[in-house]
């Protein structure tokens, strides 16, 4: 009951509409109108960036906001009753799984309208990536909302969203030295680096097994330690 109630506040919610739906869907849509027919084979990597725009913007800044705002309530019934730190985590991660879900349908929505992506089972793969994907950043939205005040994510979100967005950026496929080579060889320390990897190899119909492990452990080596400082947190808020 509670998760529907969050759902539809975040859903009524001007800004996450606009900055998770509306302005990824404008910014495809110019791209596509603008230099689609001179970059089709890159248009996957378009639908992409615009997916990850409003995944990014929903699960850093809009969910981070949303946790530090109702944090002490929640570490008052950790304190004061049976609920736990790990059922909080779930209940907002399901909140959050089904929005980027939703973001995820409206924006390949448009896309296959656009003729920009296909229907097909390669696609499956690709929104899995993205979801999981969505989930890592919003364990890191969830454990900024624990740890930040409010106040300090209203001044940050957008530097924020920035920061992760380094970290994801293909620059390998654009620019060619060794500051950006180094950069590069960072990215691939994060999950972010591998979905657009995936992407070009699932556009152009290569094995994407390794690139899947690779995605896969990153994830798993950030989240073990975003839970860690999670916990620590928790521990530190109920003292």
């Amino acid at each position: 009951m509670i998760n529907l109630i969050n759902l539809k506040t975040v859903l009524r919610n001007k800004r996450f509409l606009i900055f998770t739906i509306i302005f990824p869907a404008v910014w495809f849509i110019f791209i596509d109108i603008g230099i689609g027919r001179f970059t089709k084979n890159l248009m996957t990597v378009w639908f992409i960036t615009s997916a990850l725009m409003g995944i990014i913007g929903n699960s850093i800044v809009t969910f981070g906001k949303r946790v530090g705002n109702s944090k002490e309530y929640y570490l008052i019934a950790i304190k004061t009753t049976p609920y736990s730190p790990f059922k909080w985590i779930m209940d907002d991660m399901l909140q959050q799984v089904l929005l980027n879900l939703l973001i995820l349908c409206i924006l390949t929505l448009e896309a296959i309208i656009l003729g920009a992506i296909s229907l097909n089972l390669s696609l499956l793969p690709l929104i899995i990536v993205l979801l999981s994907l969505g989930m890592y950043l919003s364990f890191i939205g969830f454990l900024i909302g624990v740890i930040c005040k409010v106040d300090l994510l209203d001044m940050a979100g957008f530097p924020l969203m920035c920061v992760v967005a380094l970290f994801i950026t293909p620059f390998y496929t654009f620019v060619q030295n060794k500051f950006f080579d180094v950069v590069t060889d960072i990215q691939k320390l994060f999950p972010g680096y591998y979905v657009i990897k995936l992407a070009n190899v699932i556009q152009n119909g290569g094995s994407y097994d390794k690139l899947i492990w690779l995605f896969v452990i990153t994830f798993v080596v950030h989240l073990a330690i975003i839970l860690f400082l999670f916990f620590r947190a928790i521990k530190k808020g109920i003292q």
